[in-house]
């Protein structure tokens, strides 16, 4: 990430689960003069942001971080249930590895 998008994801941080404007975002993040030239100014790096997954827009053009979803414990309780299908999915064990490096 380059220092803009950190500092537009570190200021959404500070809003979890709440569309925040890109004027706000804008007045917020970045040099004053920027803002006062261009109230969208942070229009672009916030497109590059969605499209790269780090935030998500809403219908009427706010963002936020993009929720994450916890996609391990998933993994987690399929390896619990027998007879799951696990996809391409490698299970590496660190008693065969150390047993094969001897």
């Amino acid at each position: 990430m380059t220092g803009e998008e950190t500092e537009i994801y570190e200021f959404l941080k500070r809003f979890p689960n709440q569309f925040v404007s890109v004027n706000d975002i804008s007045k917020s993040v970045g040099p004053r003069k920027n803002f006062h030239a261009d109230r969208n100014c942070a229009l672009p790096t916030l497109r590059r942001m969605e499209l790269e997954g780090w935030i998500e827009a809403n219908a009427f053009g706010e963002y936020r971080v993009r929720q994450r979803t916890h996609e391990t414990t998933a993994f987690l309780k399929a390896l619990e249930t027998p007879g799951a299908r696990l996809g391409d999915t490698t299970i590496i064990r660190i008693n065969e590895t150390n047993n094969k490096a001897a």
